[in-house]
């Protein structure tokens, strides 16, 4: 067979820089206009949490070591809570606020949010470049870009610093899972840490990523005592506890100081007014709740029948009406992501399933490990479902009391991880004498969803006040 042209690779480099270049000037575009706009109104009550932490985070950046050595030097980490707003925001704009300057200090810090999310943009571009088919590498940058970390620059709040650490701990996860190295397991505590620290929604991610490993740890112990001849893996069950040890310990040494102020400002280590608001009814009820439950003394105060919990809310309400929150829930989750990403995810789902069953039952039996699916092919799935079902039912329960806009932050790590795998079954199926048609339509409906992807955005960014 003929070799490829020698042009071709640079074809592909030029074809990959144009498209690159035209997304990053519409992202600084639309952004600017975002920026703009906030910058006219009135900052939203999240925001303002978010500023006041910061100003008194500043004063943690002063320290005094006249009276005391390590207190000042505890109060240089990200550490400082209201219950809603996280650190690790405050900590980061505290750096560079200027309250004399306060419109400018807001404006320089939105531009940093820009040149943040666009430089992780084009190093996410060029990484995919390297492993995928070109419309693929384009469509994730475009998908995490304008349908994820576009809507966060302009706020003032540690949304964006979320979406890009909880991309990193879903990778570091899925790594993880696919051959588990001890710093693996650090590096997932850590992101997930920082991920933490932003925003707050990262602890099922993190669950969810413990339970399938120590089912795959359980199943290596298995399969090592009744099947002699396991396979080929890089997964090593022998690493797994320590590797959660030091998961353990990367995410406490990160979230400790924050952990340690909660509980003694709201008698929880844990604590956050989402975890007890979501069993409200009502968005005005909730605001009230926690005006009056500022601190931990009114929040012990709290009869313990009267006190927000599942067990409380499900024996106060019939399973009807749970079942209707969960419904209406899923009805505005669903409104919410048409035109911003759910089609494309949806039809790369369906993409890769077809692939899938197209090489198992029309392509010639595997011959040996490279023609085969990876071995961890499993757990990686039912990592990725569990999650994806986890949050979409935990998001159809919030929206009715909190806007919910975290879900946004799967946008990008859904799309990679099936673009991932469809690359994946693709590779193996050339390998079994799949048709050259296959890899040529697989590239055509990329291309197509490339192009629905800038064509829908551009349309609602200009419609949508």
């Amino acid at each position: 067979m003929a070799s490829a042209p020698s042009y071709l690779p640079w074809l592909r480099r030029i074809v990959f820089c144009l498209f690159m270049a035209a997304m990053a000037w519409g992202y600084v575009w639309l952004s600017a206009q975002n920026i703009r706009h906030s910058l006219d109104r009135e900052m939203t009550p999240l925001e303002n949490r978010h500023l006041a932490l910061t100003l008194a985070t500043q004063r943690d950046l002063r320290p005094d070591f006249t009276h005391s050595f390590s207190e000042p030097l505890k109060k240089l980490a990200p550490h400082r809570t209201d219950g809603v707003a996280q650190p690790l925001w405050p900590w980061v704009a505290a750096w560079r606020l200027d309250e004399a300057d306060l419109r400018g200090s807001l404006h320089d810090l939105a531009w940093f949010r820009v040149g943040l999310t666009l430089a992780c943009l084009i190093l996410m571009g060029l990484a995919c470049l390297r492993y995928f088919a070109l419309p693929a590498a384009l469509l994730v940058v475009a998908l995490t870009g304008f349908h994820g970390l576009l809507g966060t620059v302009s706020m003032y709040s540690g949304a964006t610093l979320f979406h890009l650490f909880f991309l990193l701990t879903w990778l570091a996860c899925l790594y993880a899972l696919q051959r588990n190295s001890l710093w693996v397991y650090g590096l997932v505590g850590v992101f997930g840490a920082l991920a933490y620290l932003s925003v707050g929604r990262i602890v099922p991610l993190v669950v969810v990523f413990i339970l399938v490993s120590t089912l795959r740890a359980i199943w290596g112990w298995l399969a090592a005592h009744w099947c002699p001849h396991e396979g080929t893996t890089l997964w090593v069950r022998r690493n797994h506890m320590f590797g959660l040890l030091l998961l353990a310990t990367g995410a406490g040494f990160i979230a400790g100081p924050r952990l340690t102020v909660a509980r003694e400002q709201f008698g929880e280590a844990t604590f956050h007014y989402s975890d007890h608001i979501r069993w409200l009814d009502d968005r005005e009820a909730a605001l009230a709740w926690i005006e009056a439950h500022p601190d931990k003394a009114s929040l012990k105060r709290i009869p313990t029948l009267e006190r927000l919990t599942p067990q409380h809310y499900f024996q106060t309400h019939t399973p009807a009406q749970i079942k209707q929150r969960l419904f209406n829930g899923m009805s505005i989750l669903t409104g919410r992501l048409q035109g911003r990403g759910g089609e494309v995810v949806t039809i790369l789902l369906v993409l890769l399933v077809a692939f899938t069953l197209a090489c198992r039952f029309s392509t010639p039996k595997a011959c040996h490990a490279g023609e085969r699916l990876h071995p961890e092919t499993v757990p990686t799935v039912l990592f990725l479902v569990t999650v994806a079902v986890t949050y979409g039912l935990i998001a159809a329960w919030d929206v009715t009391i909190v806007t919910a806009n975290y879900l946004h932050a799967l946008t990008g790590p859904l799309t990679l991880s099936l673009l991932w795998g469809c690359e994946s079954v693709l590779r193996r199926a050339r390998r079994r004498g799949a048709s050259w048609m296959v890899a040529q339509g697989y590239q055509a409906v990329l291309w197509l969803l490339l192009a629905m992807t800038l064509v829908q955005f551009w349309k609602t960014a200009f419609t949508v006040p």
